[in-house]
């Protein structure tokens, strides 16, 4: 029980520290970001939606690293296949079940987040993100309990089928967390001259298109599945394309 505790305390800690951190350093970092890189120029987010989204992703960040620890203990009590030793399998597959996570977070994202979208399971699931039609940073893990559950799910299921070490876990699931910050700034980033590949990525441009139009872009790392399954978004290629053209940073 106090190792439970432990592990749980830890991770909750961390969980709520890191969402803190990369919300409010994003959200910073839109104020060094020119007008003309936002990607709904015409919307600003009030006061009370940024609090809305910053209460509910506390929340949900409650809620995820409960379930990570979880994972952790059952690993400690040897119930899965969750290991503690780095040596046991080695490095390559350390940093191959990062590059495993993430591909499998790409697939698995993209058919569960297109199945929330149906008109018998939205309300129910991803009603609370969507309330955000122009989001910002603080909206990145703005969900509510059962999506919180159905997220994370599939790293659950694998822990009881591959080998995964609680760091690579840990740091595969910041990853997720960062890029979906990114995802939600509401301004691109994408440097100047880097369309060709980064039209293949999903970048805030693509993601603020979801929040705009509901019904396109459920990729989450990448837009491969939405171009294979033609649920891209018609406009989002050209608004990266002239968003990206701009300087970066405000020059004064």
């Amino acid at each position: 029980m106090d190792t439970l505790i432990l592990i749980t305390t830890v991770y909750l800690s961390i969980f709520i520290l890191r969402y803190l951190v990369f919300s409010f350093s994003s959200f910073g970092l839109t104020s060094l970001l020119p007008s003309n890189r936002k990607i709904q120029a015409d919307k600003k987010a009030t006061r009370g939606q940024k609090i809305r989204e910053l209460k509910h992703s506390l929340i949900a960040s409650i809620q995820t690293s409960l379930i990570i620890s979880s994972i952790i203990y059952m690993g400690y009590q040897g119930l899965n296949k969750v290991y503690f030793d780095i040596n046991q399998y080695g490095y390559i597959w350390f940093y191959g079940q990062i590059v495993f996570l993430m591909l499998l977070t790409d697939f698995w994202y993209y058919f569960v987040h297109r199945a929330m979208h149906s008109e018998k399971l939205f309300k129910h699931t991803h009603k609370r993100h969507h309330l955000s039609t122009d989001p910002t940073p603080f909206a990145a893990n703005s969900i509510n309990s059962f999506e919180a559950i159905i997220d994370i799910s599939f790293v659950f299921i694998a822990s009881f089928l591959i080998p995964l070490h609680p760091l690579a876990l840990f740091l595969s699931v910041t990853i997720a967390y960062l890029w979906s910050t990114i995802g939600h700034l509401g301004y691109e980033i994408l440097p100047k001259n880097f369309y060709p590949i980064g039209k293949y990525l999903n970048l805030p441009t693509y993601h603020n298109h979801h929040h705009k139009t509901f019904n396109y872009n459920f990729g989450y790392y990448t837009t491969i599945m939405d171009r294979c399954f033609g649920t891209l978004h018609p406009d989002s290629d050209k608004t990266l394309k002239e968003k990206s053209s701009h300087q970066i940073f405000k020059i004064n």
